[in-house]
């Protein structure tokens, strides 16, 4: 019997009452976000716990960001020659009264000078598992690239560096890549534990909606551990509306699936709307539908091979909006990140077996590599015309191909010098 799929949203009705119940959870997540705005804003001195999510030195001082227990993220600055604090809990005083704190800035992270009161002896349970990682590994750059793969924790600035340079950032990201790997997995354990009792117990289950029921449940608990990286609740919640359209015989790969999906995470989460590293993972789920809505009739390997190639030209011109580091080493990314897809498992199979540093040879020269790096970066007037190519380029396959031309023509330009 052939499949019958439906559109998502397709009547004017639906496609209102969805936005006002969308609108109605935005409305109610920024009242939530205002309540702690106001209590902040009001104090000239703020008492509170929060947890190091990041240090590093700058010029002759150290720029610490923190998470406070009341749920917004904050930076503030120190001088003092403070030990790394990353994973440990601080009692800490915020001086808001030099500062005039909007509730804009406040959505966006803001920065406030501080006094440090204690240090949490204990460190967390995220910080624990990075460092007994990173202990599996004797080289410097395996050291810090597993830890953030498993855990995303934070890299210094020079392997950041390095990794911007050779187009890697996405795959240390954990993003929707990592996580439909790790759901494979999970998947394919699930199936072959479950299966023997669904054939003894429930016959009439269906399989596969049971078993994605608890790889979301799995894939649900890992997101809740890293803290809701705004990369993997996109992933994650758009994981969720995928299998939720699949069950309902609703069709996935549509662009009115991706906006309502998109809104939901704001509406939801709304200070992801400042947040680059989701935009970023949105235009590349953004580039990945476009790409299927005209090829689609591909064979998969051939899918595979040109959707790796296509998205790492797309997002040139959005990842150089934000970031201007550019190597030669730039254009083997889309390589790179079809072996990433055999490579991540592999990794996963070795620490778990014990054999974690049997293949950081690689990683070691890889990063070690001597490489000249350029800079350049998007003009604001060149970013939002690409960004408006790129909605037309959903009507019209011509558009698509001028979206194409327009994208090389900008890469030559700006490398034709190096």
């Amino acid at each position: 019997m052939e499949k019958i799929e439906l559109s998502f949203a397709e009547s004017f009705k639906e496609i209102s009452f969805i936005s006002l119940f969308l609108f109605f959870i935005f409305s109610l997540s920024l009242l939530l976000e205002y309540r702690t705005f106001l209590k902040l804003s009001e104090s000239e001195k703020f008492f509170t716990t929060a947890e190091v999510l990041n240090q590093y030195p700058k010029k002759d001082y150290l720029v610490l960001k923190l998470k406070s227990k009341e749920g917004f993220v904050f930076y503030t600055t120190s001088r003092e020659k403070l030990k790394n604090l990353i994973g440990r809990d601080v009692d800490i005083m915020l001086f808001l009264k030099r500062k005039r704190l909007s509730f804009f800035e406040y959505l966006k992270n803001f920065y406030a000078p501080s006094y440090i009161a204690g240090v949490y002896p204990g460190e967390s349970f995220k910080k624990r598992i990075a460092e007994y990682i990173s202990s599996m590994h004797e080289g410097r750059y395996s050291k810090e690239l597993f830890p953030a793969l498993a855990v995303a924790s934070a890299v210094s600035k020079e392997f950041r560096d390095k990794l911007s340079a050779l187009g890697l950032s996405h795959l240390v990201a954990i993003s929707g890549f990592h996580l439909g790997i790790i759901s494979a997995i999970v998947f394919m354990i699930f199936g072959i534990l479950y299966k023997p009792f669904q054939n003894r117990y429930f016959p009439y289950r269906n399989r596969t909606k049971d078993i994605m029921i608890a790889v979301l449940f799995v894939c649900g608990i890992y997101l809740l551990f890293l803290d809701f990286i705004p990369s993997l609740v996109r992933a994650f919640f758009m994981s969720a509306v995928a299998f939720y359209l699949y069950d309902r015989h609703i069709k996935i790969f549509s662009f009115t699936t991706l906006f309502f999906a998109v809104m939901l995470i704001l509406a939801l989460f709304p200070r992801f709307i400042f947040s680059v590293g989701f935009w970023l993972s949105v235009a590349g789920i953004f580039y990945i539908y476009l790409f299927v809505h005209y090829f689609s009739h591909l064979k998969k390997w051939q899918i595979f091979m040109a959707l790796n190639f296509w998205v790492f030209f797309a997002m040139i011109p959005i990842v150089h909006f934000w970031f201007e580091s550019f190597s030669w080493y730039q254009f083997l990314s889309p390589f790179a990140t079809m072996l990433f897809s055999v490579f991540y498992p592999i990794e996963i199979i070795l620490h778990i077996s014990g054999l974690a540093d049997i293949l950081d040879f690689l990683i070691e020269a890889l990063f070690s590599l001597d490489f000249e790096t350029f800079r350049f970066g998007t003009p604001l007037e060149i970013f939002i015309f690409y960004i408006f190519l790129s909605l037309l380029s959903i009507l019209n396959r011509g558009f698509f191909y001028l979206l194409f031309l327009f994208n090389t023509l900008f890469l030559i330009y700006n490398v034709a010098d190096f």
